[in-house]
């Protein structure tokens, strides 16, 4: 692999970095935050692809009101994106622009009402988090989603609902409606719920539809208990899609189904996920134009999905916190997929390795600051996937200005 010389910012840490980009409601008075995010991106490919290297830092400004007269609020985030190093690739990095530069995005900008108590509603552009519609920071800045979201607590549950008529990439400054291959738009419509159980079980399920272009399905059941002295998660995650008319532009009919376990005890946690793809197609979770919905489920790693035709994939993963060094934590994890339909075949198969370190400063000057890590290896049959590697450099930084 070629690995230029790291841009400044990086190599001496003097740029600091932000925490993910998901802003969470105040009640407790004024937030006003400015978050700092440097990241490096260095992806290698093979079969003459050309490599992309990348690297920017962003300096993200956040004001989180609270409710007043326990009502009414604005919360307000935007983002400025320095370009350090890249340019124009065949491959977009995603931490630029396509065009290889820098940007200024407003990511949130909405109205917050509470009608009643446990009654929350927010309409404008927002951050979301949902397994259908998930805005996730995987670059230097998060997507965003324009539209209204409404939900409403009771007890040990949650009733939710969304509407959008816009998204924007995290590397844009536009937000755009949704937009099916011949030019016509359409909007989305959601509705969710979870629930906990007092045994340690919880559920989610969230069913969301674009008229003519395509709906999904979400069932999430996840239970945790005691085995012997170890803490054991065991995780059922299924989704399906199909399309919902013309505009998609084919017949479409998929479905991912999860099953996960994980062991803890102490510093450690071994997980092992299984994942498979079934029905005529490769799960797609996008909803056009725009968006850049992410996989909400253990089989998305960092660079694979695993959500080809016919895909199968087992993952093992192993977490680590060093107790000789508070703050660093290291993760190391390998898919292995087989079964994929291409072109070729109907076999094809497909694996990704990745490393991961992460240190958070836990006193001193510069306390909470984190630097990161992430490393990935993937390769397998030369017609589904060429080899790659992947190396990520973050430093996140957060500071409060009142």
């Amino acid at each position: 692999m070629k690995i230029k010389k790291l841009p400044l910012a990086i190599a001496v840490l003097g740029v600091m970095s932000a925490v993910p980009a998901v802003a969470a409601d105040s009640d407790d008075g004024m937030q006003v935050n400015l978050d700092f995010r440097t990241f490096y991106m260095n992806r290698d490919f093979d079969q003459g692809i050309p490599d992309t290297i990348a690297a920017g830092q962003a300096f993200r400004f956040e004001l989180l009101s609270p409710y007043w007269n326990d009502m009414v609020g604005v919360d307000v985030s935007a983002v400025h994106v320095a370009k350090l190093e890249g340019d124009k690739t065949e491959n977009s990095s995603d931490v630029l622009t396509p065009e290889g530069d820098g940007y200024t995005t407003l990511e949130q900008a909405y109205l917050k009402l509470r009608p009643v108590e446990n009654v929350d509603l927010k309409l404008g552009r927002m951050i979301l988090m949902t397994p259908l519609l998930n805005d996730l920071t995987s670059r230097i800045s998060a997507p965003s989603t324009q539209g209204f979201y409404g939900e409403a607590k009771l007890g040990s549950g949650k009733l939710y609902a969304i509407y959008s008529d816009r998204a924007s990439m995290n590397n844009s400054e536009d937000f755009e409606k949704y937009r099916a291959a011949n030019g016509e738009t359409y909007d989305i419509k959601s509705l969710g719920a979870t629930y906990t159980f007092d045994n340690g079980l919880s559920t989610h399920l969230q069913y969301a539809v674009a008229d003519d272009y395509q709906k999904q399905l979400y069932l999430n059941a996840s239970y945790t208990t005691k085995l012997a002295d170890h803490d054991l998660l065991l995780d059922l995650t299924h989704m399906r899609g199909e399309d919902d008319g013309d505009l998609y532009g084919a017949d479409y009919d998929s479905n991912l189904t999860g099953l996960t376990g994980r062991l803890s005890k102490g510093n450690w946690a071994y997980t092992l996920a299984y994942q498979t793809i079934g029905g005529n197609d490769g799960y797609d979770q996008q909803w056009g134009g725009d968006d850049n919905t992410q996989f909400f489920t253990w089989g998305a790693v960092q660079l694979l999905d695993f959500n080809a035709e016919d895909e199968q994939s087992l993952q093992f993963r192993v977490d680590y916190d060093v107790p000789s060094v508070p703050g660093l934590h290291l993760m190391a994890r390998h898919t292995e997929s087989w079964d994929i339909d291409y072109a070729g075949g109907d076999d094809g198969q497909r694996r990704e390795t990745n490393f991961d370190a992460k240190y958070t400063l836990q006193d001193g000057a510069a306390k909470g600051l984190s630097l990161r890590l992430r490393v990935a290896h993937v390769d397998g049959d030369d017609a589904v996937v060429p080899r790659i590697n992947d190396i990520r450099l973050i430093a996140d930084y957060r500071t409060n200005l009142l």
